[in-house]
């Protein structure tokens, strides 16, 4: 249709034969460019859409391993503050295998009556304050107050039984004078 167009021009004299293929190359321009051009964008679109995926997509898995990483360092630190606790108590515990007085207690962890073997010596220490008792894999343990102290600050748990002892005595305590018995049992 176009050919009989321009065919039709030619023979009627409005138009030269130079003119009318300037024309054409100039439509066939516009067309390539055309095509072209909105080539570019679906590839600039395809291109973007798919790289905003995959950026996306690595985002969210840096943002995953960042989270397990702080886990993992968290269970670390968990884990090597137990192993410190545990070489504390082991290095430090004053249980003497040959005691002959049982002691009560409650238990702070479970509020329930437990009891260990003692010394008349420890037995003094322990309710004077010099002594503390403390929990490690379901056993009890018999350690100096200053440890207790520092356990304390970093697993109050652990510790079953303390007896802080207060430098004075209060003003209004009308039984300040009157010493508790040693051999006091409950």
């Amino acid at each position: 249709m176009n050919n009989s167009l321009r065919e039709q021009m030619l023979k009627s004299g409005l138009v030269s034969e130079k003119q009318a293929k300037k024309s054409e190359q100039q439509t066939k321009l516009k067309v390539r460019k055309q095509q072209k051009k909105s080539k570019k964008d679906r590839n600039v679109i395809d291109e973007n859409s798919i790289s905003h995926q995959v950026t996306q997509k690595r985002e969210a898995e840096i943002a995953n391993t960042k989270k397990l990483n702080i886990i993992k360092e968290e269970q670390r630190l968990q884990k090597e503050l137990q192993a410190q606790i545990i070489d504390i108590i082991q290095r430090h515990k004053i249980n003497d295998p040959n005691a002959d007085i049982i002691y009560n207690f409650v238990d702070s962890t479970n509020n329930l009556v437990k009891q260990i073997s003692i010394t008349g010596i420890q037995k003094q220490r322990l309710t004077n304050g010099h002594l503390a008792i403390v929990s490690l894999n379901d056993a009890y343990h018999l350690i100096p107050a200053p440890i207790a102290e520092k356990l304390f600050e970093q697993v109050p748990e652990i510790i079953v039984c303390y007896n802080k002892t207060e430098e004075e005595p209060e003003e209004d305590d009308p039984y300040a004078d009157y010493q508790v018995p040693d051999d006091l049992m409950w």
